[in-house]
This record gives C-alpha cells, structure tokens and sequence, in this order.
C-alpha cells in the first residue's frame, strides 16, 4: 500500500533502498580487536629499552611512524633527558589497559616503574591492534604514585 501511494520513481525507492544498503554496509565495518597484555608488554620493552637502559636510539625505533614523522631522534632525546626529576626507573610493569573510544586503533597502557623506593608512574598510547601489533605513538609521566584499578 505504501509503494502504491508513493507512486513510481518516489522517495521510497530512491533514498530509502540506498539508505537502508548504507548502514547494512557499515554495520560490517570492521571491528577493533585489541590484545591488552601484547600491549603491555610492548610499552614495556620500550620503558626497559628506553628508561631502565637508557638506549634512546632503541627506544626510538619503537615509536610509531606517525610519532617519528613529527619528532626527530634529537628532540627525542630532549624529552626523555627531561622526564627524570631523580633518576630512571630500575623496574617497570604495565598494570592499566584501557581501548580508546569509537574503536580507534590505539589503547592506553599505565606503567608504573620503581627505583630504590620512588615511584614513576607512565601513560603511553600505543598504536595498533591485536592484528598488526603495537607502537608508542606517545608517552608521558604524570606525578604520584598510581593505584591499580580493580578492572
């Protein structure tokens, strides 16, 4: 009944079909799997390589792409001169995962790392996914000691 008083060539057939294809189309968008713990672990190296060791050229090479298009080597260097009021870590563990919103293809990871009593406590966004795996696409320290969440 609706098709015969829209008439021939009417808006039902040609915005409705169309629409009702577009959103079966998105809704076979693909879907973001991330895997928290390679993520962690991969901040890890990165804090290990770059902060326990001090080895800035190696940590470096762990940065996403899209990071080193923005930040030369010694820039890089410059910012992770600076991080260290009283010293580097001796240790770090990863203990806070946290996917971004909308299904972006980057997670938060918290590190918390420990040397002789002080505590430093990381956030990094890591880019990637379960699939093609992670990279730092930026990191931070923020002051205070952190609180596992209970997630």
């Amino acid at each position: 009944m609706l098709l015969n008083l829209a008439g021939k060539g009417s808006w039902l057939e040609h915005y409705f079909y169309p629409l009702i294809f577009a959103m079966g189309f998105m809704g076979c968008k693909e879907s973001i799997k991330h895997d928290e713990v390679l993520a962690g672990k991969k901040a890890e190296e990165f804090a290990r390589i770059t902060f326990v060791k001090q080895d800035i050229d190696s940590g470096y090479e762990l940065l996403a792409d899209a990071t080193k298009r923005h930040v030369s080597r010694d820039q890089f260097k410059e910012v992770v001169s600076k991080l260290p009021p009283k010293g580097f870590p001796k240790t770090v563990a990863a203990f806070e995962y946290k996917p971004m919103p909308l299904g972006e293809k980057a997670i938060y990871v918290s590190l918390i790392g420990e040397n002789s009593g002080e505590h430093f406590n990381y956030q990094f966004t890591m880019e990637g996914t379960a699939t093609t795996g992670y990279r730092v696409l930026k990191f931070s320290r923020s002051s205070g000691r952190p609180l596992p969440s209970s997630n």
